[in-house]
């Protein structure tokens, strides 16, 4: 079986969300639509049955917040932020603007879309960053969220392992000696 070539890997985050692309052997990131390096990972709906995802969907976070403090008896959100530490359970997050629940692989599906809106070129495969403490469960959740997102290739990497490699792909220093604490940090997590 013949293996797709794969440019481009995200960091699917807990709090902001990055693409980029291997061009010349360096790792180039793609600019989001507000030109920054990153977005939020944050989704919202508004009352239009609009989705918005990123900085839009950050900023509508805020007031949400301010409008169930204001009025509490309306205990109903529509933006949702760090879905990605419940992937691979059974927790779902309802939006009243859509009448809807949702799991954290669809939300993470829409932000690895919108990810993908960023690319001036069809991604048909990726490599896709996870905590080092993500249990089988979670990693297979975060696969079918790169299949909901249309991704047919789907490769995962820990997130120590990714930045690692980056450093030393960077790294100009090549005598000496490097210490990578994989283990020791999800250790520590626990």
């Amino acid at each position: 079986m013949a293996r797709s070539k794969i440019d481009y890997g995200i960091d699917l985050g807990t709090t902001n969300s990055a693409i980029s692309r291997m061009q010349n052997g360096e790792a180039v990131i793609q600019k989001t639509d507000t030109q920054k390096d990153t977005m939020p990972s944050c989704i919202s709906f508004n009352k239009k049955q609009a989705m918005s995802v990123g900085d839009s969907a950050y900023n509508t976070l805020g007031s949400d917040r301010l409008k169930r403090m204001l009025k509490p008896e309306e205990n109903s959100t529509n933006a949702f932020i760090e879905f990605k530490r419940t992937m691979g359970s059974d927790k779902s997050y309802f939006s009243s603007h859509m009448d809807k629940e949702y799991s954290s692989e669809e939300l993470s599906a829409e932000l690895l879309k919108t990810l993908k809106s960023f690319v001036d070129e069809s991604i048909p495969s990726a490599i896709v960053t996870v905590p080092a403490k993500f249990t089988s469960n979670q990693k297979d959740a975060t696969l079918r969220a790169a299949s909901l997102a249309g991704f047919s290739h789907c490769e995962l990497l820990q997130e120590p392992i990714a930045a690692a490699m980056a450093y030393g792909l960077t790294s100009s220093n090549v005598d000496g000696y490097m210490l990578v604490l994989i283990l020791a940090a999800a250790l520590l997590m626990q």
